[in-house]
């Protein structure tokens, strides 16, 4: 992975994972097919310490062209304090500037607080789509090419 500049706005830095970041359990995504398909972009999530991980995905199957999936994972301990939303909007000025259109992030219906990180990133749920195994996704969408 290249060396690339932190992104980072003042209280949360994403660094993008490497040999000299700590392993952390990968990001569960409610879509699993979505690792398997194409490159996945990850950061850690930095507040001091690291806290989380938040990966992205630019031509995951099933996307639009120009739509990156956005996935994140926080420790517990670190939850409540807006650290995962300030991340999402982090990894999202990143695609913007890789040159995304479009953000989509598929949250468990089970997890509101997922779905509530996207509220507050500015994503808008545009519906949902339901797995063979019967776990039903909120579909959030956010433009980037209109910020």
């Amino acid at each position: 992975m290249r060396d690339e500049a932190k992104l980072s706005d003042g209280v949360v830095t994403l660094s993008p994972a490497g040999p000299d970041q700590p392993a952390l359990p990968p990001a569960p995504h409610p879509w699993e097919p979505w690792r398997a398909h194409g490159p996945v972009r990850t950061f850690g999530i930095r507040a001091g310490r690291l806290v989380g991980t938040v990966e992205l995905r630019p031509s995951a199957a099933g996307f639009g062209r120009g739509d990156v999936d956005l996935c994140f994972s926080l420790h517990p301990e670190a939850r409540g304090r807006g650290l995962a939303t300030r991340a999402v909007l982090l990894a999202c000025a990143h695609a913007r500037a890789s040159g995304a259109r479009r953000a989509v992030l598929l949250a468990p219906t089970a997890c509101p607080a997922a779905g509530a990180v996207a509220r507050r990133a500015g994503f808008v749920r545009r519906g949902q789509i339901s797995r063979a195994d019967g776990t039903v996704l909120d579909w959030h969408v956010k433009p980037l090419d209109t910020e």
